[in-house]
């Protein structure tokens, strides 16, 4: 019985809770490959956000942490 609470738990808190999401640092690794015409990592960002809670394999790299120089990544909103 306990097992299965684990497990509906585990079921609830993915359901709220994408595997994926924006992270500063990948949205500046996509901007400076745009800068340089490559819109690869965007189109890849966009096709894997638009299922953020679906596990998807060939993307697992995203879900990682980031590193070490994106952890403290700031950005602004400037207009």
């Amino acid at each position: 019985a306990e097992q299965s609470e684990d497990q509906e738990r585990a079921r609830r808190m993915n359901s709220v809770n994408p595997k994926y999401i924006l992270r500063n640092y990948l949205v500046q690794i996509a901007i400076e490959q745009a800068q340089q015409k490559d819109f690869t990592e965007i189109e890849r960002l966009l096709t894997l956000l638009r299922r953020p809670f679906d596990e998807q394999p060939d993307c697992a790299a995203y879900a990682d942490e980031p590193p070490d120089w994106g952890r403290h990544l700031e950005v602004s909103c400037s207009s």
